[in-house]
């Protein structure tokens, strides 16, 4: 997500920078690879940072197994408490990290008004092919269920597995042009 947002302008390089954590990281990466550009490091940093959460999950997680004494299945059931997770400093990092993506990407106006569209055209859509399931691809028209709510439960799986541009492209096929504010589309 970060990588996402750099890339939509909805965060700049420098902000994330002001997260101690962030700071620290950055400098390590740019002690690292002294002769590459800043830019070029930004990939690397995302990449550090997914590393050091997913060896953090997984040695974190591996403490707990080993401090509860799990053996079995049956331990995990009968611990009384989460025995996956981060460590206590990682997580109160990946809080500070969430709270500033959704500070700066996640209820980003520009972000908040694609998700509205998006659901608009999803509602369309849905209600399109519930009104006339012959607007289906064909393999998803000969395995439509006979009777509700299996029907509107297949069509939501359709339209779960479209990406946004095939959504885009039905939704334009459907009504004969792109929803509204994306007529440049």
């Amino acid at each position: 997500d970060i990588d996402d947002g750099l890339r939509a302008g909805f965060l700049a390089f420098d902000d994330l920078l002001a997260l101690p954590f962030a700071a620290a990281q950055w400098d390590a990466i740019r002690r690292r690879f002294a002769d590459v550009s800043p830019d070029r490091l930004q990939a690397e940093f995302v990449r550090d940072q997914i590393g050091l959460m997913v060896n953090d999950v997984i040695a974190s997680t591996r403490a707990r197994i080993a401090a509860l004494g799990i053996t079995s299945i049956a331990d995990v059931r009968s611990a009384g408490q989460t025995i996956a997770g981060f460590s206590e400093p990682m997580a109160a990092q990946e809080r500070q990290l969430k709270a500033f993506m959704y500070d700066r990407v996640y209820h980003h106006p520009r972000q908040l008004e694609a998700a509205a569209l998006a659901r608009e055209v999803i509602a369309a859509l849905f209600a399109a092919y519930r009104g006339d399931p012959g607007l289906l691809p064909e393999d998803w028209r000969t395995r439509m269920p006979a009777g509700e709510p299996a029907q509107s439960r297949h069509i939501a799986d359709f339209l779960a597995g479209m990406t946004d541009r095939f959504a885009l492209t039905c939704h334009r096929a459907i009504f004969g042009h792109a929803p509204e504010g994306l007529s440049h589309v």
